[in-house]
């Protein structure tokens, strides 16, 4: 009676083993073909840089893709699968199992785009270091120097960039907006005020840093277009400040001495390159300056333009507004 109970308790033992057994492998069936019995509909994923697998499984259970997200864990590791995947943007359309869920995930998606605003006054050290911060581009000092020789031409805007983009992609970005926004006949226009479309540019970009409102800009680009006719040495602080790569409220008696071709208080002429990348308004302002008789401007803390048309005056208006010279 006792072997016969065993024996019936052993045959139980088994079956419910080979019913486990027999659980488990539909389960993982099942999981493997889980994809073709949840996922309907086309898809977008967005995977960031950084993403584990554990992390797009459950990227992939919140979009609807698979029910849960062990299923998927398990299989990246069995398929060779968990290193290979991707970040990107991807426009996922039904499969049919796991295996071309992960091959699917395992191509790259499309750049995630951004949108950068590079504003009027801008550096190429500035624009580098925004790209750079916002990953779209990976060695800063690198692209500062392939961009730097295009100072005054990288046109400020918002512009759609997205990560570990090629330079030269980036660089035909700027020049097209330029090309597209300057004028077609701006080399004519900047003829009649005796200059070159080079120069014009490098009087744009110091009119930027030294006018605050678009209204004052080019009354102080006839400002330094008189004193260009005359000889008379530009004597803009900005100049001095791109020269010593810094940002800086105030200058120092030592910053007025450095030795460089952009020191306009030694140095009479333009610099040998704009010193920003100027907006529009200022490349208008050169070109479409009024013929004044000023010689002088100084701007009130507010960062309105004050204009004189002598010495005396302008140091005046200096006493009033700061309270000598």
């Amino acid at each position: 009676m006792f072997k016969e109970a065993e024996t019936r308790r052993r045959k139980w033992l088994v079956l419910v083993s080979v019913l486990s057994v027999v659980v488990i492998v539909v389960l993982f069936g099942l999981s493997f073909f889980e994809p073709f019995l949840v996922f309907k509909n086309a898809k977008i994923l967005e995977l960031d840089k950084g993403c584990t697998t554990r992390d797009i499984a459950f990227i992939l259970k919140d979009k609807g893709v698979i029910w849960e997200p062990y299923s998927f864990i398990f299989w990246s590791k069995v398929l060779n699968y968990d290193s290979k995947l991707k970040s990107g943007i991807y426009d996922l359309k039904p499969v049919s199992n796991m295996s071309e869920l992960l091959l699917a995930l395992s191509k790259g998606g499309r750049p995630k785009e951004l949108t950068i605003t590079i504003p009027e006054g801008f550096t190429s050290m500035d624009i580098a270091e925004r790209l750079y911060n916002n990953g779209i581009v990976r060695d800063k000092d690198l692209f500062l120097k392939y961009i730097k020789p295009y100072e005054g031409y990288l046109f400020p805007d918002t512009y759609n960039f997205y990560e570990d983009m090629q330079y030269e992609t980036i660089l035909k970005k700027f020049l097209d907006r330029f090309n597209e926004v300057v004028p077609q006949n701006y080399d004519e226009l900047a003829k009649k005020k005796g200059l070159t479309k080079k120069q014009a540019i490098i009087l744009a970009s110091i009119v930027e840093k030294e006018a605050k409102f678009n209204e004052d800009r080019p009354i102080v680009a006839s400002v330094f277009l008189n004193r260009l006719a005359i000889g008379m040495p530009l004597q803009a602080d900005s100049t001095i400040l791109y020269a010593l790569g810094i940002h800086k409220e105030w200058l120092t008696k030592e910053d007025y001495q450095i030795d460089s071709p952009y020191n306009t208080y030694k140095y009479v002429g333009l610099p040998p390159t704009p010193i920003c990348n100027p907006g529009l308004k200022s490349i208008i302002a050169v070109v479409e300056a009024p013929k004044t008789d000023y010689y002088y401007f100084m701007t009130t803390p507010e960062g309105k333009a004050i204009f004189s048309k002598t010495l005396a005056e302008h140091e005046a208006n200096l006493r009033k507004y700061y309270g000598g010279v």
